[in-house]
C-alpha cells in the first residue's frame, strides 16, 4: 500500500499545484472589464499603443533587433485561440506562476492596467531558477547541472581573474568576496539562463521571443535552433566565422554538409554537476566537441600533411592542431573586454601552444595552435567598480581558439594550385609554403618568414606591446628574439 502511495503522490502534488492555479484561457474565469496577462500580450493592436520605446539595437550585429511589441507579443497562429494552443503544457502554470505580477487586473484603462498587472513582475524568471524553472516538479535536476555550468558560471574567465589577480596557483574560492561579486556584474552578459536559451533570444540582443525574424509565440522549445539561439550569443565569433562573414573567408564546409551545433556538440550543455567547478577553460568541459573522434579517427594517414603533423599519432614537435592549417582568418578583440566586444579585427594567428605535453592541459599534444586576442585591461573598471591585476603577465592575451570556418583547402594546405586537378606534391613545397622561415629540407632559403605566425613586432604594430611579456609562451619568437635556443625553439620536445 505504501509503495502503490510513494509512487501516484507525484501526480497528486502536480496535479495539485496545476489546481491551485489560474487558467491562462483568457475565456475563462475573467469577469467583465478585467484584463489578463494574454488578453494584452496576444493582442498587438494594444501593444502597440502602449509601446513607449523603439527596438534596441542589435550588440551583436547579425540578427535584425526586435522592437518593443516584437519582443513581448505572442503570436497566435491559425487554429490557436491563446497560449494553451502554443504550449499546453507550461500554460497549466500560468503567466503569474512564473511572472508573478497581478493577473487579472481591473483599471479604467489600459495605461493603469499595465502598471498594475506589472508590479512585482519577474521579466526572466529562470535567471533565479531554483524559483523558476526549477521549483515545484517541474526541472529540478537540470537546474542543478546548469547552476555550476560553463554557461551559467563563465568558469574560464573566473580562471583567469583568479590568477591574474591573485597569482599562479590561485583559484577562483581564493577570490575575495568583493572581487567575486563585482566580478560577477561584469559578466551578466555573459551567463546563459534557461530562458535565454528555451523561450526567448539572449539578453546581448536585448531579449525577445525566439521564433523568426519577428519574434515568437513564448513557446518553450526543446531544441533551441543555431540563428536564435547559439550564433545570438556566440556572434562576434563562432556565428560570423560559421557563416562566412569574416573578410576573405567563406561559410564552414560544416555547414554546407547541413551540419548544427550540436552535431558536433553533443556534451551535455546544460553542464555536469559539481565537476564543473574545476573547470578552468572551455577545452576542460566534458564530452566537448574534438576533431579527432568519433569524425576523423581515421585520416592520420590520409597525406602528407597528417603523416608528418597528426598531433594524436605522438608526433612530438611536429604536432599542429587541425585549425592550423584548416581554418580561415578569424575575428580577434580589440578593445578591453567585455566593454568593446563589438571592435574586431579580423587575421589569421598562429602560436605556440603554453599548455604543450603539460599534463593535464587540454589539447596538451599539440604544439601549435590557433590564437585569438581576447584582451584583458590591466585594471577593470565598472561603474564606481575596479580593481588591478597585479599578476596580468602571467597569462596570454592572445589565447587558443577554435575557428568555426573550416575549409579542406587553404593557404596552408593548397600550397599548390595543380593538386586539385590531381597532380603531385613533395615535401619541398610545404617548406616553402607553411614552415615558418621558409627553409627548406636541404637547408636552402627559399622564402621570408611567414606572416601568419604569432610574433612579438605584430603586437607592436597592433599597439598591444603591453602585452609582450604576457605572450611569451605564445609568440614564436619568444619576446622579441628568434630562435633563442636554436632550432629546439620550434622541432623540440
Amino acid at each position: 500500500m505504501f509503495m502503490r502511495l510513494r509512487n501516484v503522490l507525484p501526480l497528486l502534488l502536480l496535479s495539485l499545484l496545476f489546481w491551485q492555479c489560474d487558467r491562462i484561457d483568457q475565456t475563462t474565469g475573467v469577469s467583465e472589464g478585467e484584463e489578463t496577462c494574454e488578453s494584452c500580450h496576444t493582442n498587438q493592436l494594444l501593444l502597440t499603443s502602449l509601446a513607449t520605446t523603439a527596438g534596441n539595437s542589435d550588440a551583436a550585429g547579425h540578427l535584425a533587433p526586435l522592437s518593443a511589441v516584437q519582443r513581448v507579443h505572442i503570436r497566435l497562429d491559425a487554429g490557436e485561440e491563446s497560449f494553451a494552443d502554443v504550449d499546453s503544457i507550461h500554460a497549466r502554470v500560468t503567466c503569474s506562476g512564473c511572472h508573478r505580477g497581478v493577473n487579472p487586473v481591473s483599471e479604467e484603462n489600459e495605461q493603469k492596467a499595465l502598471a498594475a498587472a506589472h508590479k512585482g513582475l519577474v521579466s526572466d524568471p529562470s535567471r533565479d531558477s531554483d524559483i523558476g524553472c526549477g521549483g515545484a516538479l517541474c526541472h529540478s535536476d537540470i537546474v542543478r547541472k546548469h547552476a555550476t555550468s560553463i554557461h551559467r558560471q563563465s568558469w574560464g574567465a573566473k580562471w583567469d581573474l583568479a590568477i591574474r589577480f591573485g597569482g599562479p596557483g590561485s583559484t577562483v574560492a581564493d577570490l575575495p568576496p568583493g572581487v567575486a561579486e563585482n566580478f560577477e556584474s561584469v559578466q551578466l552578459l555573459e551567463i546563459a539562463t534557461c530562458g535565454e536559451c528555451h523561450v526567448s533570444r539572449p539578453d546581448r540582443l536585448k531579449g525577445g521571443f525566439a521564433g523568426n525574424a519577428t519574434g515568437g509565440n513564448h513557446k518553450f522549445i526543446r531544441h533551441p535552433d543555431v540563428e536564435n539561439t547559439c550564433t545570438a550569443c556566440h556572434s562576434n565569433t563562432i556565428g560570423a566565422e560559421w557563416r562566412g562573414e569574416v573578410t576573405g573567408t567563406n561559410p564552414d564546409v560544416h555547414a554546407n554538409f547541413g551540419f548544427t551545433c550540436t552535431t558536433c556538440h553533443t556534451e551535455d550543455l546544460h553542464g555536469n554537476g559539481e565537476i564543473d567547478r574545476e573547470i578552468t577553460s572551455v577545452y576542460d568541459v566534458v564530452g566537448i566537441a574534438s576533431c579527432y573522434s568519433p569524425c576523423h579517427s581515421n585520416d592520420a594517414d590520409d597525406n602528407l600533411f597528417h603523416q608528418v603533423h597528426w598531433a594524436e599519432s605522438d608526433n612530438s614537435m611536429k604536432s599542429v592542431s587541425c585549425f592550423v592549417c584548416h581554418s580561415q582568418n578569424l575575428n580577434h578583440f580589440e578593445g578591453g573586454y567585455p566593454e568593446n566586444t563589438d571592435l574586431v579585427y579580423a587575421d589569421f594567428k598562429v602560436g605556440l601552444n603554453p599548455g604543450y605535453q603539460n599534463g593535464g592541459t587540454p589539447h596538451e599534444n599539440e604544439k601549435w595552435q590557433v590564437v585569438r586576442h581576447t584582451p584583458v585591461p590591466r585594471t577593470i573598471t565598472r561603474d564606481d567598480w575596479g580593481v588591478a591585476l597585479e599578476y596580468f603577465d602571467e597569462l596570454p592575451t592572445y589565447k587558443r581558439a577554435s575557428p568555426h570556418n573550416i575549409q579542406r583547402w587553404t593557404i596552408r594546405t593548397l600550397v599548390d594550385s595543380t593538386w586539385l586537378a590531381g597532380g603531385n606534391y613533395d615535401a619541398e613545397q610545404c617548406y616553402e609554403n607553411c614552415h615558418l622561415h621558409g627553409v627548406s629540407e636541404d637547408g636552402t632559403i627559399a622564402g621570408p618568414l611567414q606572416t601568419f605566425y604569432l610574433m612579438s613586432d605584430y603586437l607592436e604594430e597592433r599597439g598591444q606591446s603591453d602585452e609582450i611579456l604576457a605572450n611569451e609562451r605564445v609568440t614564436v619568437d619568444e619576446n622579441g628574439q628568434l630562435f633563442p635556443g636554436g632550432c629546439d625553439t620550434c622541432h623540440g620536445g
